[in-house]
Order: structure tokens, then C-alpha cells, then sequence
């Protein structure tokens, strides 16, 4: 069993607070209890909000759809999603022994506010040059023909 525990915590100035040090101190014990463990720090990021998910498939999606559509592609929304992903949201994984890449594809589900920005500029550049589609950005608004 891989058990991974997330806690968060603040940096203060000079002191570091963990939120509910107590219970994580004891999960620690209780989970791991003579086992070498490792304890990684990270900048907590905010996942992709609800209003970006609208966002994508409600105005992006369903508009690179109706492209690929008039360019002459059959496709879905499930299927210009995952063309979407694998053209913008390649990801390495490394085999720490042998060093080989493998490509992979991301979630978007797991991108963060900055990252899904990123990925809504490259997808409208490519809609833009690529489909002659013109995305407006949230909040804008575009005249249907």
C-alpha cells in the first residue's frame, strides 16, 4: 500500500505553522511506524476553478469542435478534449533507473489556475492560426453568424 498524507501549513516570517501538527504527527506514527519515510515542501497551488471549467467546456471545447468539424474532421467533444490534451498538455515520466522518457498525456482536471491560463493561450493561438477560429477570452463576448 503507497499511503501518501497531504497536510498544509504557513510560513510566517520566520515560523513555519502546520495546520493540525497533532493529527499529522500521529498519522505519521500510527501509518509509519518503523519505516524511513519522506517528507516533501511544496508552494500549495490552487487547482483550476469551477468558472475555468466552464469556461473550457463551454465556450473553448465546443468552438476548436466545430472547427476540426468544418475543416473537415469528425469529431466529438470527448475527442477534441483528448486531441487537445495530447497537442497541449504532453507530460514526461522518467524512469529514475534507466533515465528512458516516456510522453504522456496530462489531466487537465489536476492543472493549476496558471497552468490552465497557459493552456487556453496556446489553444487559442493554434484555433486562431490553424481553424481560422477566434476564441474570446472569459468574459468577452463574441456575435454568432
Amino acid at each position: 500500500m503507497d499511503l501518501k498524507l497531504t497536510y498544509y501549513g504557513r510560513v510566517e516570517g520566520d515560523l513555519v505553522k502546520i495546520f493540525r501538527a497533532k493529527e499529522m504527527t500521529e498519522m505519521i506514527v500510527r501509518n509509519f511506524a518503523g519505516h524511513d519515510i519522506e517528507i516533501t515542501i511544496q508552494r500549495k497551488r490552487k487547482r483550476r476553478s469551477l468558472m475555468q471549467n466552464a469556461y473550457y467546456f463551454g465556450v473553448v471545447l465546443p468552438l476548436v469542435m466545430s472547427g476540426l468539424n468544418d475543416a473537415g474532421y469528425k469529431v466529438s467533444k470527448e475527442s477534441t478534449h483528448e486531441f487537445l490534451k495530447a497537442t497541449f498538455f504532453k507530460q514526461e515520466l522518467v524512469n529514475e533507473q534507466t533515465g528512458e522518457i516516456l510522453q504522456t498525456v496530462g489531466s487537465t482536471a489536476k492543472m493549476s489556475t496558471v497552468q490552465m491560463m497557459e493552456y487556453f493561450e496556446d489553444i487559442t493561438r493554434w484555433a486562431a492560426e490553424f481553424l481560422n477560429v477566434q476564441i474570446p477570452g472569459p468574459g468577452e463576448q463574441i456575435e454568432l453568424l
